[in-house]
């Protein structure tokens, strides 16, 4: 299990006893699913770490001291727009009951990511800052800056027209994306408020001079990732795949914290995309899955699940419409036998236990899915009679708890991203389609209507008979069911058909049978739906 295999490759390939694993995100926006992945994947791995007995600690951090550089979509952008250049901490929360607009992303984010079983000791940027914890590097940049930028230069191929590595926060404006350090004699920084520095705010013009320690101003991020991982005593980080082309972010921050920092780069671990329909999620731009969202379409363990499944160097493209949710429950009930050992795969075994949360129920009971999805649709059915049925035995509290998930996620998929096709509704009077059945399906349904006086009923027996009568008739099974769905449903598919007659009202479907087979002929009166 890939897990595992990073982590074999840490304890190989590094010398520190005990470690640190360290992820972060920038608040400005909801966080899309693919979010997600960075904050599992770090947390499997100092899972994988402590369960070899290593001492490890993981800390997330939220880059709230960045600049606001664009309004989401879902906001308005004439309340927003004058923040813009701004350090996302002084911009207003959204909601009441933040500090600014960084607080209320970062603790909806949190309150996501904790749900998943993550569990990270917290910290601001801001923080880091304001506390003097940067300031040793911050003074370390500017003294050897030249260095600095020609490492910049050297790696990346930037030509970027700045004298020092450093952001400061205007006295003027507030703004800290606008301003360049024109100069530093080792007490205090001169600046510049450029109004054409960047393109989504402007700056005000201010030339200043002032400390640069304790809040007033941040390093650009491809220096000050190298300067968090010294402050921090960081060993692990990983980082999507675009911070690692040649080049990229990740090889400058690498080669400033070799040479300026002195500290050995981090094992580093780059990961794929999530994508959603073909493209890179964006929280800012509003585009993609929220993660706070999916969680209330899919379970936290599920969702877990799909990001400690799917190998960290594989672009997952994640579609939640369709049978995508059923068959990823499916994959994660088999899963969960390996974990018991009712199936024999190791690596979905360990997958299972790298998923899990305290809210998981390895020994529960687990009907299908797409079964829960079709039992909840019918009138008056008992979804935890039929389930017991199914198991043989009386649900346990832990089943009922397991089932009541299920029976919860089913109806909130039927609402949302379940095809037409898991949709369906018993119809009241007899479909129009019903009316096209050929000579066979009509007696097949006359002689069906008879032996369901009889057989008893439940989902099995109910199932056993429609197949011995088709059989004994010499109809093809699709033909068969396709009468029976046509005149209950008004469709040509549905759920399994014993269940689905069982579920309902014997009279009902004995009469509605008969109605449908006599229909051609113009038999039949209409009968009242259950």
């Amino acid at each position: 299990m890939w897990v595992d295999l990073l982590v074999e490759e840490i304890l190989r390939t590094r010398s520190e006893r005990a470690h640190v694993v360290n992820d972060a995100w920038t608040p400005s926006g909801f966080a899309h699913l693919g979010s997600l992945r960075g904050v599992v994947l770090h947390d499997a791995v100092t899972r994988g770490l402590r369960e070899r007995g290593v001492a490890v600690r993981f800390l997330y951090g939220f880059d709230d001291f960045d600049p606001f550089d664009a309004v989401p979509p879902y906001l308005d952008r004439e309340r927003f727009a004058p923040y813009l250049g701004r350090p996302l901490t002084e911009v207003p929360s959204p909601e009441p009951g933040y500090p600014s607009f960084a607080a209320y992303y970062a603790h909806r984010f949190s309150e996501t990511f904790r749900r998943l079983g993550c569990a990270p000791e917290e910290y601001r940027g801001s923080e880091l800052y304001r506390s003097g914890r940067m300031n040793e590097a911050i003074r370390t940049v500017l003294d050897r800056a030249e260095e600095v930028l020609a490492i910049d230069r050297e790696i990346s191929g930037s030509r970027r027209p700045m004298r020092h590595p450093l952001q400061v926060l205007c006295e003027a404006c507030g703004r800290i994306a606008t301003t360049l350090v024109t100069g530093w004699d080792g007490t205090a920084v001169t600046y510049a408020c450029v109004p054409d520095k960047v393109t989504y705010a402007q700056g005000c013009g201010h030339r200043g001079r002032r400390s640069p320690f304790d809040g007033a101003s941040k390093l650009i991020y491809k220096v000050e990732w190298a300067a968090k991982w010294w402050t921090l005593g960081v060993t692990v980080e990983g980082a999507g795949k675009d911070h690692f082309t040649r080049g990229g972010t990740h090889d400058v921050a690498s080669a400033v914290a070799q040479r300026i920092f002195r500290y050995p780069t981090p094992f580093p671990i780059p990961y794929e995309f999530l994508l959603l329909g073909g493209r890179k999620m964006s929280g800012s731009a509003g585009r993609g899955v929220f993660a706070h969202e999916f969680l209330e379409i899919v379970r936290p363990e599920l969702v877990r699940f799909l990001l400690v499944r799917v190998h960290y160097r594989e672009q997952k493209d994640f579609d939640p419409a369709g049978d995508t949710i059923p068959r990823l429950y499916d994959e994660y009930d088999r899963a969960a036998r390996a974990f018991r050992g009712e199936v024999d795969d190791p690596e979905l075994a360990r997958t299972f236990a790298y998923a899990m949360t305290a809210a998981s129920r390895p020994g529960a009971w687990r009907p299908r899915f797409s079964r829960i999805a079709h039992l909840v649709q019918l009138p008056g059915v008992d979804v935890a009679a039929a389930v017991a049925a199914e198991k043989g035995a009386p649900l346990t509290e832990e089943d009922r708890a397991e089932l009541q998930q299920r029976v919860e996620d089913a109806r909130r998929w039927l609402r949302t991203y379940a095809p037409p096709e898991e949709r369906f509704e018993v119809q009241p009077a007899l479909p129009e389609v019903a009316r096209d059945l050929t000579p066979a399906q009509q007696a097949f349904l006359a002689q069906l209507a008879r032996v369901l006086e009889t057989t008893p009923w439940e989902g099995e027996a109910v199932h056993a008979a429609i197949h011995r009568l088709k059989a004994e008739l010499g109809l093809p099974a699709g033909e068969a069911f396709q009468a029976i769905y046509r005149a209950l449903l008004g469709r040509r598919s549905g759920p399994q058909a014993g269940w689905l007659l069982a579920a309902l009202d014997r009279t009902f479907v004995v009469q509605r049978l008969r109605e449908a087979a006599g229909a051609a002929a113009g038999a039949g009166a209409g009968v009242e739906g259950p």
